[in-house]
């Protein structure tokens, strides 16, 4: 028998069990893995089964699959969901998603569909297709701040944020996407009292990172004292919408003819009865413009304000604090234009 097997204290024997050992654990694995990896292929091939049979007007099941259609599809995909034919994109995305083999191929893909997804307020389909990128990707940042996106227009404050913890590791910069965030997590909270709402609100307008146009809103409508006592000068130009919209019973005559620039801004709106001759500029042009209009005798002036960002260069018709096209924060730019005054009330923003 000794001379079949070597004996235990042979150190050949003994790397040779290790070496057996190692291939067997290797294996195993590896065998796991892609077992493991078809389960988690198959589930996203029923997640996304169940939605590409919906308004399937391009008849790509009948269309057969080559690698050369890829490129060209994705673009078509691309430039349906810049037109905002959601569905058409989507269609596109998962039959291409569902003839590519590797994962590797299908991310940029699946990124696409997620964003799509996102556009047209499918929330849940979006994280789910987010949080499958991340798990082969952990170090995703598109994805990532997508995520985040997900969990904010979803009202989990809490998930967005945990969002941030991987993005500081990845040397990206989230002071001012964190404070976007506690903001709106405070904004929204029913723990807290309008009272203590407002008591915090004043405490984050000593930082200069949490947005002051949002506050100053929120504030007009939780507590016009509180509102009307933090009005920065300096900041007049980025909340002059919110003012100009503002309903006459909620304005401060005592702190409005205090302020130069205030009264210019009232005086213009009709709100305020000046001497026309003693009226001083604002610095603003259309205020301007409707006061020089208004000491000539015409009293038919009124403005238009569009909402642009500073990123993506798109303008929108209606305020928003995310940009809805390219998702950046604190970039709102707000054009205002002189136009003829219309017969209707204007509606507050508030």
């Amino acid at each position: 028998m000794d001379n079949i097997f070597p004996s235990y204290d042979d150190p050949l024997f003994s790397i040779l069990i290790i070496v057996i050992l190692i291939l067997i654990v290797a294996t195993s694995s590896y065998l796991l893995g892609n077992i493991k990896e078809e389960r988690k292929e198959k589930s996203l091939k029923k997640f996304l089964n169940r939605f590409n049979n919906e308004d399937y007007n391009l008849e790509l099941e009948e269309m057969p699959f080559e690698l050369k259609l890829v490129k060209p599809l994705k673009l078509l995909a691309l430039a349906f969901k810049n037109q905002g034919n959601y569905q058409r994109a989507i269609n596109l995305n998962i039959y291409l998603i569902d003839n590519i083999t590797h994962f590797q191929d299908k991310k940029e893909i699946l990124a696409q569909l997620g964003e799509t997804y996102l556009k047209a307020g499918f929330l849940k389909r979006a994280e789910v297709i987010f949080l499958q990128i991340l798990h082969k990707y952990p170090r995703d940042k598109e994805s990532l701040y997508h995520l985040g996106v997900v969990y904010e227009l979803l009202n989990e404050y809490d998930k967005a944020l945990e969002t941030i913890i991987p993005l500081k590791l990845l040397g990206e910069e989230t002071k001012y996407l964190e404070a976007h965030l506690k903001l709106n997590r405070l904004l929204i909270s029913k723990k807290l009292t309008p009272k203590e709402k407002v008591e915090e609100l004043e405490k984050l307008l000593e930082n200069n990172i949490y947005n002051y146009r949002v506050i100053i809103k929120t504030l007009f409508k939780l507590d016009l004292e509180s509102a009307w006592r933090n009005i920065k000068n300096s900041k007049l130009h980025s909340i002059l919408d919110i003012l100009w919209f503002l309903p006459f019973s909620n304005l401060n005559f005592d702190i409005i003819s205090s302020d130069k620039t205030l009264s210019a801004i009232f005086f213009a709106k009709g709100s305020l009865s000046l001497n026309k001759e003693k009226i001083e500029k604002s610095g603003i042009f259309v205020i301007d413009t409707i006061i020089s209009s208004k000491i000539g005798g015409s009293d038919n002036v009124d403005i238009t304000f569009i909402y642009g960002c500073r990123k993506c260069k798109q303008y929108f018709p209606i305020t928003f604090v995310r940009c809805p096209q390219c998702y950046a924060i604190d970039k709102i730019k707000i054009k205002e234009r002189v136009a003829e005054k219309e017969s209707q009330t204007g509606y507050s923003l508030l």
